[in-house]
């Protein structure tokens, strides 16, 4: 039962308002909080059997089960009403049936907002859910454990509720129904009333989506992450792990116009084999412009899905081309590790099994702090000549007497959510790869409250240093840091990891001109049966439109991530970085593919690799295997050219 493809919101709510309205997919739960209305979205849905009751005389009942931040809705059928609702603030435990088969249990409060039935004990009610598989059991599980805010969730409000039903009267230009928090925030914004009428579906989806990111911006510890990056040499103090922040202040103009790369005399080239591209659908029309006033509309749902085209790829491909290049309008883990599902003791338990015994100091001598963040402390240190871990010995052996480590140390007692800290050291246990930055060891120390991390020292830095300090990026240079973020991007894929947050920022250069993938606090394990996700993680700016818009998505958003990065090294910045926030992902979501500042000084192989990245249409968007085939990328600098671009570091010094 995974979680359905195409427009996942099958019901529509309309509001009371007089005259027509365009009604939005909703119907949940009000809060007076400044979480808004951020739950609209469906992350799971699919069928189940239900029990409500352990009596064996009662049948299980088929329900189909739609899964949003606040709260889990039976209904009888697929698009059907509502039987009832369990919200998620309720919910006290969320398990598995054990020696049951692929059952789960959800336990809620008696005296909640929920109407769901179940077994009552006088205190609790207890329904039993029974699914397919293994799989798509604690796929619901995780979903559900990390959304309820009595398990590890994030806090929901507990204040007043009451049905609500938002749409958008095309007479009046307005939404109605909006909470008063949204409707300040609208108003705030750069969005303007055009863009309401154009797509208001669209306005209502980045609503949603910025109250989640405002809530993860909010509690930035609920979101650790364990690689560390030497600090900005404009930024001596800076904060380390802050995934979804950009390093650059959107609303500081740059004080030089980076010149657009030339693609000169190729320095090198890689070959790879050929592979034929596969058809699909194309890309979606970007908007249309402002319409004139027209008479009332008859009620309509907004996510209807476009009706799909013979079109093949190449087409999609030629739009998302045709949308970069064009001229600017003169108006306009493992399988069997969920340590979601386990509790602190649990967690602690894998956290022990995944350390070295070894005292640290014995093998590594701290140097200097480069950085301090929510999450801890990170130091440069010296691997010792008599080092007793056989890790260290390595690394001593491989880099020589002068060999230096990364070490982030940690508080484990300031880490609420100390799964995340579990998985980054899962993954990158079984990432060992050259385009990404190696996980060494790791240490508890202080009777297991302090954890040490042991990672490759990268003393070149982060490539948003590299692109602030350089008016100028070859194309030959762009070429080659693609190129090893693409291996390194192809190794995580190849075992079923998206990254979820490729950005300059968590790309790394050392002085040999080396590039390697770093944080992998947003990682996400899939399987044959999860195959795709709906989480919304990662960094705003350099965010595929499917992950804006909250839908399901797989590893290639990492290349529309990639990228948005290449234009970064074109333009000094992503787009729509020096917009307001809401707008950029209003941007993003109806636009689709960015268009370039100066589409005429880059080479046409440079614009072909960004049509292929930044296709919309992700069928048609290249996969990391049908990227390192691009010519583009076969006409890079060799590596130790890169550290060329690190000439800023000596002279700061």
């Amino acid at each position: 039962m995974a979680a359905q493809n195409g427009s996942p919101i099958t019901r529509t709510a309309t509001s009371t308002y007089t005259g027509s309205t365009i009604s939005l997919p909703l119907a949940r739960e009000r809060s007076n909080a400044a979480d808004g209305m951020g739950g609209v979205a469906v992350i799971k849905e699919g069928w189940a059997q239900v029990k409500e009751s352990r009596n064996f005389i009662q049948p299980w009942k088929q329900k189909y089960l739609i899964l949003r931040k606040e709260s889990l809705d039976f209904h009888k059928t697929e698009g059907g009403k509502i039987s009832y609702t369990l919200y998620l603030k309720d919910v006290t435990n969320v398990g598995r049936v054990e020696a049951a088969g692929t059952i789960f249990e959800i336990k809620r409060v008696q005296n909640g907002a929920s109407n769901s039935p179940g077994d009552d004990d006088g205190q609790f009610k207890a329904l039993h859910i029974r699914v397919k598989s293994d799989d798509d059991l604690y796929d619901w599980i995780d979903l559900l454990y990390g959304r309820c805010p009595t398990m590890g969730g994030v806090s929901n409000p507990t204040n007043f509720s009451h049905a609500v039903h938002v749409g958008f009267d095309p007479q009046t230009g307005q939404f109605v129904g909006l909470p008063p928090e949204w409707s300040k925030l609208l108003n705030s914004s750069a969005i303007t009333k055009e863009d309401y009428e154009r797509n208001p579906q669209a306005v209502f989806e980045v609503l949603d989506f910025y109250s989640d990111l405002t809530k993860r911006a909010d509690n930035p510890q609920q979101y650790p992450s364990l690689t560390p990056t030497p600090p900005a040499s404009s930024q001596a103090n800076k904060q380390l792990g802050a995934g979804s922040v950009p390093s650059r202040d959107p609303s500081a103009n740059q004080s030089a116009q980076r010149m657009p790369p030339r693609n000169d005399q190729p320095s090198a080239a890689q070959k790879y084999p050929n592979n034929a591209p596969s058809a699909s659908q194309p890309r979606p029309n970007g908007p249309s412009q402002a319409q004139p006033p027209r008479g009332p509309a008859a009620v309509k749902p907004l996510n209807v899905p476009a009706k799909p085209s013979q079109t093949q790829q190449t087409d999609s491909v030629k739009a998302a081309e045709a949308a970069l290049t064009a001229k600017p309008t003169p108006a306009e883990r493992k399988q069997d590790v969920r340590m979601s599902t386990m509790s602190e003791k649990e967690v602690m338990a894998k956290l022990i099994e995944a350390v070295s015994k070894d005292d640290p100091n014995l093998s590594y001598a701290k140097q200097k702090k480069i950085g301090q963040g929510a999450s801890g402390s990170v130091y440069v240190a010296k691997v010792k000549e008599g080092a007793v871990s056989s890790v260290a010995r390595d690394v001593l052996r491989s880099q020589g007497p002068r060999a230096q480590v990364a070490i982030k140390q940690m508080d484990l007692a300031h880490q609420p959510r100390k799964e995340l800290i579990v998985n980054e050291i899962m993954v990158m246990k079984d990432s060992k790869h050259r385009n990404i930055v190696n996980f060494l060891d790791a240490f508890l120390r202080n009777n297991n409250s302090e954890l040490w991390v042991v990672m490759e020292y990268m003393e070149g830095g982060a490539l948003t240093d590299v692109i602030d300090n350089n008016p100028v990026i070859t194309e030959e240079q762009i070429s080659t840091i693609c190129l090893e973020t693409c291996q390194g991007l192809q190794h995580l894929h190849s075992q079923n990891i998206i990254h979820r947050d490729i950005k300059s920022d968590n790309v790394l250069l050392d002085a040999r001109g080396n590039v390697k993938i770093t944080d992998f606090g947003f990682c996400a394990k899939l399987t044959e049966t999860k195959s795709k996700r709906a989480t919304m993680v990662g960094t705003p700016y350099w965010m595929a439109p499917e992950v804006v818009k909250q839908k399901e998505y797989g590893p290639k958003v990492d290349i529309w991530s990639l990228g948005i990065m290449a234009i970064e090294m074109i333009e000094s910045e992503p787009p729509y970085l020096n917009e307001e926030p809401l707008k950029a992902l209003y941007l993003i979501a109806t636009n689709g593919t960015p268009r370039l500042k100066k589409p005429e000084k880059l080479s046409k192989e440079l614009k072909a690799f960004l049509s292929v990245c930044l296709c919309v249409d992700v069928k048609s968007r290249a996969s990391a295997d049908e990227l390192l085939q691009h010519d583009f990328l076969k006409h890079g600098c060799p590596l130790p050219s890169l550290s060329e671009l690190l000439a800023f570091r000596k002279h700061s010094k």
